[in-house]
């Protein structure tokens, strides 16, 4: 189980989304999903992508930092993800050990 913290886009689309900076998004690698947590006390919300639904990630170049685009087939979580992490390389190396198709 491996763990990232950053921040996240999250929506049905690049332009209908929401921001949340850095550190209040907590991405976990568990045995079967890929588990989002984002934001803090009693306005957080959990989201689990069983490695499954996971169509693919890609590299997202942004003006200050990099992320990671996820795409996925489950209707019940928002369609655009992109997680921003500065330790892109290795959330790659781990997606990768979960047969995730990187893009």
């Amino acid at each position: 189980m491996h763990e990232f913290l950053g921040g996240i886009r999250i929506g049905d689309s690049s332009c209908n989304a929401i921001n949340y900076s850095y550190p209040f998004t907590k991405v976990v690698f568990t045995e079967n999903a890929l588990q989002l947590s984002i934001g803090v006390f009693f306005l957080k919300k959990r989201y689990f992508l069983p490695y499954y639904a996971i169509t693919g990630v890609s590299l997202k170049k942004g003006i200050v930092c990099r992320g990671i685009l996820i795409k996925h087939q489950l209707n019940h979580i928002p369609e655009f993800i992109v997680f921003w992490t500065g330790r892109y390389k290795r959330f790659l190396e781990e997606c990768k050990k979960y047969s995730i198709p990187i893009h």
